[in-house]
């Protein structure tokens, strides 16, 4: 089977549920024709079938979910979820996405999803359930909490190297902390690529990767089996370590089910998915995908050259109408720590920089074209202009585009800039290969994080470059934006080399908006008088070393700022 045209794969965010702090289901779609729908294992997502999407896009409009809690999806807002609370939430977001009598091809853990799903009201025409779990007895409170040890991570950097000899024993061994021969899964090993991936979607899910997981090991589906009306396929290759269990499907008790037993052979696989998926179906037309919510809390900005991931943080208490974007790089840690604090005033909105997180690459780093994708996204907000607050790396970004876009930035913020002579980008975003075996390239994003946070540049440990940090960042956030950094490993520090691309002393001169630059004794602001004698509207701020006092105290500034753009 030849792929099909993926080019336009695209991915978005759909509400399952009522109202705007409904779940937010994460999905992927790429493809024309007749609606299909694709659901992954734990821990996995919708990236797992990216390369299906590719074979069946010539065929189909292919859909992939991902799981509540797992890649982007939002987690079940409770604490020990089971199989029908993931099926209601399924069936939510396959009716807000128009799929609600699409086929579904479901996979382990989601195959009991989409059972269950088809055993309480689901209206799929077909249901493909790829390994199916039929257990003897469910798994004890002693396995499942051995099996799914808490993703916790801490401090230092030593939890990655537990987390990374996990996700190699995963593959190797069922259970995979049953490490001797009789437990050996007999798989060829994956692809470097694959693991790779494999990787990204456990961090991803982080703390919640045990969610579906363990609901899905507390739930027979034999009930449902024996219930359902859809016509049903239940399937594995010999290579899986469920394909024994096809023996256990009820096919006598059931006319609707049937079962397929496959080859190794993964190109044939990819034929009986497609071959199976081809039914007669009411969705036999290429269906519009939802409109963006203006009000959701994340999203995606479609641009010319692919998809520009953001969120947003409401303000507790507004005190100004008008939002404020903030940019970090080439994480985007610094940002969400400063809207966490800015969003007691104001309306926050954070974009992933092209090359980092869910935000795609641009074809090189063009500082023009990467200020202009952020004013697009100024545009879709129904505002006026917004405030823009740059940080660090990301500053001349923030310069460029005020100098751009002055209808579309109200203010413009200066929070530390590189030196007019600064490192190379290669230096300052170094190439961090892919380790498959030690899981070494986890150890040098994160030392880079942790590292960046205390001194400046981040790979400077000279007294002089310590910076005044009250604490190092939670193990949250720099697990937050390692997961972005490995989501696009080869292009993490674009972003850095469209900034320093821009860094110069005209680009600076050709901002029009007021200004405010950071002063103070963090090393970070060393450039910041040089950068005052260039700005034709600069001004000093000397905020308070607290982040919530100085959040306040930006925020006044800003809006004086503002009033007096406006002025001119």
């Amino acid at each position: 089977m030849k792929p099909g045209n993926c080019e336009t794969m695209r991915r978005g965010y759909v509400v399952a549920g009522d109202g705007s702090d409904g779940l937010l289901v994460h999905y992927r779609v790429c493809g024309s024709g007749p609606a299909v729908v694709l659901l992954h294992d734990s821990p996995r997502s919708s990236r797992l079938h990216i390369p299906l999407m590719k074979l069946l896009a010539s065929r189909f409009q292919v859909f992939a979910l991902d799981t509540p809690g797992y890649g982007n999806s939002d987690p079940l807002p409770m604490a020990d979820p089971a199989i029908p609370d993931f099926a209601r939430a399924l069936g939510n977001a396959l009716a807000a996405l128009g799929l609600s009598e699409a086929p579904l091809y479901a996979t382990h853990t989601s195959a009991k999803i989409a059972l269950a799903l088809a055993v309480r009201g689901g209206k799929m025409p077909l249901l493909m359930l790829d390994g199916l779990s039929i257990p003897d007895a469910l798994a004890s409170d002693a396995f499942i909490a051995s099996y799914m040890r808490p993703f916790a991570p801490e401090p230092t950097g030593a939890w990655l190297g537990a987390e990374w000899s996990r996700t190699r024993d995963m593959l190797r061994w069922f259970p995979w902390f049953a490490t001797n021969p009789q437990n050996r899964i007999a798989m060829e090993p994956p692809t470097p690529e694959w693991m790779e991936d494999y990787g990204i979607d456990l961090f991803s899910a982080g703390p919640h990767y045990a969610g579906a997981y363990t609901a899905a090991m507390r739930w027979s589906p034999l009930d449902d089996l024996l219930a359902v009306k859809v016509p049903t396929i239940v399937g594995a290759r010999t290579d899986d370590v469920l394909f024994p269990h096809l023996d256990k499907v009820p096919c006598d008790a059931n006319p609707a089910l049937s079962v397929q037993r496959l080859g190794a052979d993964r190109g044939a696989w990819a034929h009986w998915i497609a071959d199976t998926l081809t039914v007669d179906q009411p969705l036999s037309e290429r269906l519009p995908l939802p409109r963006p919510d203006r009000a959701a809390r994340r999203g995606y900005l479609p641009h010319e050259h692919g998809q520009l991931h953001w969120e947003s943080y409401p303000a507790k208490t507004a005190i100004d109408a008008s939002p404020v974007m903030v940019l970090s790089a080439p994480s985007t840690m610094e940002a969400h720590s400063w809207a966490e604090a800015l969003s007691a005033h104001r309306t926050v909105i954070v974009p992933d920089l092209p090359g980092f997180g869910d935000s795609d690459a641009l074809p090189a780093a063009a500082p023009d074209v990467l200020a202009d994708v952020l004013a697009a996204l100024i545009g879709r907000l129904d505002v006026e202009a917004c405030d823009v607050l740059a940080i660090g790396l990301a500053a001349p970004i923030g310069a460029r585009m005020a100098a751009r876009r002055k209808g579309l930035v109200r203010t413009l913020t200066v929070w530390g800039a590189p030196a007019f002579d600064p490192p190379a980008p290669d230096a300052l975003c170094p190439d961090i290969a892919f380790d498959a075996q030690a899981g070494s390239h986890l150890y040098r994003f994160w030392h880079m994080l942790r590292d960046g946070a205390v001194q400046w540049p981040w790979f400077d440990g000279s007294p002089a470059a310590a910076r005044p940090c009250p604490a190092l960042p939670t193990p949250a956030d720099l697990h937050r934006a390692l997961t972005g950094m490995l989501k696009q490993r080869t292009q993490y520090g674009q972003a850095v080399a469209a900034a320093l691309a821009a860094h110069d002393a005209a680009s600076w001169q050709a901002v029009g908006v007021s200004t405010l630059v950071a002063v103070g004794d963090d090393p970070v602001s060393a450039n910041a008088a040089a950068l005052l004698d260039l700005l034709p509207r600069g001004a000093a701020f000397i905020a308070p070393s607290d982040m919530d006092q100085a959040a306040s105290a930006l925020c006044g500034a800003m809006k004086k700022a503002g009033r007096e753009t406006v002025s001119l």
